[in-house]
């Protein structure tokens, strides 16, 4: 997919974690922004979507599943940051991020995703890049690499961050 780490990183801060993913995706920021914003395009990758695109405004996601995620738009700086609460059973109470650039031949995505539970790491990190892998085939990006459940991601995860103590089970 690219060279950039493949895995998410993560700091503790007591009972919570702060996430860090980079991507690189070979299309323009523009398009990106409008994976990450429009709720037909978000339907691809994330699930059934509700986006107001302005601050205070909501940003749903999930909605049509078992764990919705309710949160409302922080920033909104299109097409180049992207910030919400986001709250549902795995993460109540956490701030996500996205922050878009020119990259080459295409756009740099760093996604953060703040004060979600220390518990719950061997959920969010491999949810997280299983969303990315779908993310990266919804925007038609060629690649190479073979694609993981997210089952097959968590055992990555727990194996290479030593997780055993976490929450493994939704």
């Amino acid at each position: 997919m690219d060279a950039l780490e493949p895995l998410g990183a993560f700091e503790r801060r007591d009972d919570r974690i702060d996430m860090r993913f980079e991507r690189h995706y070979p299309r323009s920021v523009e398009r990106v922004w409008s994976a990450l914003t429009e709720p037909a395009r978000l339907q691809d990758w994330m699930g059934a979507a509700l986006v107001e695109p302005r601050v205070g405004g909501r940003y749903e996601l999930m909605i049509d599943g078992p764990n919705p995620m309710i949160g409302r738009v922080l920033r909104w700086e299109s097409p180049r940051v992207l910030e919400f609460t986001w709250s549902n059973r795995h993460a109540p109470d956490s701030t996500a991020r996205y922050e878009l650039s020119p990259d080459g031949d295409g756009t740099r995505l760093i996604f953060t995703h703040s004060g979600a539970p220390f518990a719950n790491r061997a959920l969010m990190l491999p949810g997280w890049h299983h969303f990315f892998d779908r993310l990266h085939a919804c925007l038609g990006a060629p690649t190479d690499e073979p694609k993981q459940s997210w089952r097959e991601l968590q055992t990555v995860y727990v194996g290479r961050y030593a997780m055993s103590d976490a929450r493994l089970d939704p």
